[in-house]
C-alpha cells in the first residue's frame, strides 16, 4: 500500500523564504513607483506655479499705462517705479483689470511686484490715489525665489537699475516709460531665470479714455449728432 507523501518542514521553510523575498521585491518596486510618481507630480506642480507667476508678472508690465497715482502722504509716484535694492520692487499702473461682478471701481489698477523672505509677492490696491487706510491685497506668486533684480532700458539705449532713471524731473520722471525691462529671477530649484520685455507705447490720453469712457461716448455721439445736422442741412 502506498504512503502519501508531503512537504518536509524544510521544503516548506524554503518556500516561505522564497515568498517573502518576491514580496519584498514587489514591496520596494512598488514603494519607487510611488516616490517616482509623488516627485513628478511636485516637480509639476512647481513648475506650474513659476510658469503662472512669470506670466502673471509679464501680464502686469505688458498692460502699464501712463497714470501716475498718489501715495497715502499725498505725494505723486511715478506710472512705472522700479526702486533699486539687495531685492529690487516694481511698481506700476495698469489696465484690464476685470470686473466680472460689477463692482464700483475702475478697470486701472496699482500693481507692485516684490520679495518677502523668499515669497515673490504680487500687491495691488483697490483703489489707485491711496488714503491713509489704503492697505495692499497680498498674492502669494512663487516661493523658492532668493533673488531679484530688475534693469530698464532707456530712449538712448542705456541700461538703469531703477526708474525714473536718474536726472528725470517734472513730468518726464512721473509719465515716462522705459522701453524695454529686464527680470533676473534667482530660485532655489531651477536657478537663474531672465526674461526680457518690450513694454508697450503708452500715451497719456489713454488712461483718459480708460478711465472716463462714459464721457468719450458722449462727445462721440454729439460729434455723431453734429454730423447728422450737418447732413440734414
Amino acid at each position: 500500500m502506498n504512503r502519501a507523501r508531503g512537504f518536509t518542514l524544510l521544503e516548506l521553510l524554503i518556500a516561505i523564504a522564497i515568498f517573502a523575498l518576491l514580496g519584498l521585491a514587489t514591496y520596494r518596486m512598488l514603494d519607487s513607483v510611488l516616490r517616482t510618481d509623488s516627485a513628478t507630480r511636485a516637480h509639476e506642480q512647481q513648475l506650474r506655479e513659476l510658469v503662472r507667476a512669470i506670466a502673471a508678472f509679464e501680464r502686469d508690465v505688458l498692460q502699464v499705462v501712463v497714470r501716475p497715482v498718489r501715495d497715502p502722504f499725498g505725494d505723486p509716484r511715478p506710472a512705472l517705479l522700479g526702486e533699486e535694492a539687495d531685492n529690487a520692487a516694481l511698481e506700476l499702473t495698469r489696465v484690464g483689470w476685470r470686473n466680472p461682478l460689477g463692482r464700483v471701481r475702475a478697470s486701472v489698477q496699482r500693481v507692485r511686484w516684490q520679495l518677502s523672505g523668499e515669497q515673490w509677492q504680487r500687491r495691488y490696491w483697490n483703489v489707485l490715489d491711496q488714503a491713509q487706510d489704503s492697505q495692499p491685497q497680498v498674492q502669494q506668486a512663487l516661493d523658492g525665489v532668493t533673488r531679484m533684480r530688475l534693469r530698464y532700458l532707456d530712449g538712448a539705449g542705456s541700461w538703469h537699475g531703477s526708474w525714473p532713471p536718474p536726472g528725470t524731473s517734472g513730468t518726464d520722471a512721473l509719465e515716462e516709460l522705459p522701453y524695454a525691462l529686464e527680470l533676473i529671477v534667482e530660485h532655489r530649484r531651477y536657478g537663474e531665470l531672465r526674461r526680457l520685455l518690450r513694454l508697450p507705447d503708452v500715451l497719456p490720453e489713454r488712461v483718459q479714455q480708460v478711465a472716463q469712457p462714459d464721457q468719450v461716448d458722449e462727445s462721440a455721439a454729439d460729434s455723431d449728432s453734429d454730423s447728422a445736422t450737418d447732413a440734414d442741412k
